[in-house]
């Protein structure tokens, strides 16, 4: 990624987690040497986070491998064009983050709830069958995207401070680190930490995430329980 978006994934994932030990790992954007950064990083770190997606393939579920790791979470975004399933955040073993577009006013109070962000990426995958933990939210065939969502509306962005200057980013990339963190977050305050897989989300109360409901990406309205624009929503962090 870009130097802003590095910037981004480390400075709001220390914000969220300030006691968290951040690992920085970096590749050239070709796929094998992602999913080789994938695999250092689960090998040393219980939350993974991933800012970078491609279009689905074909032959896309043989490095669903290199997301299934006990005890680890892989959290990915799920893209910023608005519409479609993107990968790794179509693997059943990563928690794919789309976007939302947050209402507040100068002094950080919320003016309106969340609305889905119309960048978010999302929808049915090409690829990968429906896994267990989402036949209680939908009747398919197939996995749908995104998960859960965060934040990522640029003009409600996040401020970050890159190469001697502010900066007002957003994004899908803005929410994967900062559940990473959240996630961090909860396994230091659980006895057992969770096992990692994307199901456990989808066991949590209502009471632990804001439902969605109003907005749009290209091809999908938000409403209420799952949608494939922001998921199941954003996290009550408290």
């Amino acid at each position: 990624g870009w130097a802003g978006e590095t910037s981004l994934d480390v400075e709001w994932a220390h914000a969220v987690a300030p006691g968290a030990t951040i690992l920085v790992v970096v590749s050239p954007s070709d796929d094998t040497r992602l999913f080789t950064c994938a695999a250092y990083a689960s090998a040393r770190a219980a939350q993974v986070s991933m800012s970078w997606y491609s279009g689905e393939f074909s032959g896309e579920k043989a490095y669903d491998t290199y997301f299934n790791k006990a005890g680890v979470t892989f959290f990915a975004s799920s893209g910023d064009s608005g519409a479609g399933a993107t990968y790794p955040a179509a693997s059943p073993y990563v928690v794919g983050v789309g976007g939302t577009t947050l209402h507040l006013d100068a002094s950080g109070n919320r003016l309106a709830p969340e609305t889905a962000w119309n960048g978010s990426n999302g929808g049915v995958c090409s690829y990968e069958g429906e896994p267990s933990f989402q036949q209680k939210v939908r009747s398919s065939s197939l996995r749908s995207v995104p998960d859960v969502s965060y934040l990522a509306d640029p003009t409600t962005g996040m401020a970050i401070y890159c190469a001697g200057q502010w900066m007002e980013a957003g994004g899908t990339s803005v929410g994967a680190p900062q559940w990473a963190a959240l996630c961090a977050l909860v396994n230091g305050g659980r006895a057992k930490a969770l096992s990692g897989t994307v199901a456990d989300l989808y066991a949590l109360p209502g009471t632990a995430l804001t439902d969605v409901t109003a907005g749009m990406n290209s091809g999908t309205h938000a409403g209420p329980g799952y949608d494939m624009v922001t998921g199941l929503g954003t996290p009550l962090a408290a």
